[in-house]
């Protein structure tokens, strides 16, 4: 009997775990696509980026507490808001998610959603449409929304160079 109830909370956990993943949902869904591009930007990645920018103790400050950085992107022009709205229609399901900040302009939308634990975001998510592309965004891991605006250019990620819309509600 221990060892089904094991199995059980075993598989629960990988289920739940894996349906608050946007980045895994959006790609099960449209893995498939040849139009997509993703980058992942790792933990070892992240520590070489601190590592290099050490001339900067802004941008190692705004960065060192990231985990990883996740991008889907496309240019195709007919799917870009199909991509959009898949995208905002899996967050929308996503819980512990809250909308921190969104735009809607003539050609372009821009959503950033939020999670916060104890009073920390750990993970941000970016998710932009507009006439030159799609991207789908997911920063994680200990966060100072502050610092990441202020240097997000520093990056060199010009997706993330979209969070200079964003600024913080004190």
């Amino acid at each position: 009997m221990k060892k089904y109830v094991f199995i059980c909370l075993f598989i629960g956990i990988n289920f739940s775990a894996s349906a608050q993943d946007i980045i895994a949902s959006f790609m099960d869904k449209h893995g498939k696509d040849d139009n997509l591009e993703v980058v992942t930007i790792g933990k070892k990645m992240m520590e070489m980026i601190c590592t290099l920018t050490s001339d900067n103790p802004n941008l190692t400050e705004a960065i060192k507490g990231l985990e990883t950085i996740r991008i889907i992107s496309s240019k195709d022009e007919d799917l870009n808001k199909e991509y959009y709205h898949s995208a905002q229609a899996l967050l929308s399901k996503s819980k512990g998610f809250e909308e921190f900040f969104s735009m809607s302009e003539e050609n372009k939308e821009l959503m950033v959603m939020i999670k916060e634990s104890k009073g920390d975001i750990k993970e941000l998510i970016l998710l932009l449409e507009q006439p030159d592309g799609f991207n789908l965004i997911s920063i994680s891991g200990t966060i100072n929304l502050d610092d990441l605006v202020n240097y997000s250019k520093g990056l060199n990620i010009k997706e993330l160079n979209q969070l200079s819309s964003v600024k913080r509600n004190q």
